[in-house]
């Protein structure tokens, strides 16, 4: 178990727009340029926290398919 508690999948998505290829959060997470990835709610959290205009985050569809962070 993570010491931040436990990954919980709602079906949301994170997708790096920016001009770079990839954005890597210094935490485990590598979000491809223009590659939909399938994020747990506290990823999505902290990813919404950096206040990047370049990060995209969707809300949660209660739908996840198994792929994804953490």
């Amino acid at each position: 178990m993570p010491a931040d508690g436990p990954c919980v999948f709602t079906g949301k998505t994170g997708i790096y727009f920016g001009s770079e290829d990839y954005f890597d959060d210094g935490n485990g997470h590598v979000l491809l340029q223009n590659q939909p990835l399938a994020i747990c709610d506290k990823t999505a959290n902290s990813l919404s926290k950096l206040n990047r205009k370049d990060i995209f985050i969707s809300p949660a569809t209660f739908h996840y398919d198994g792929g994804g962070c953490c």
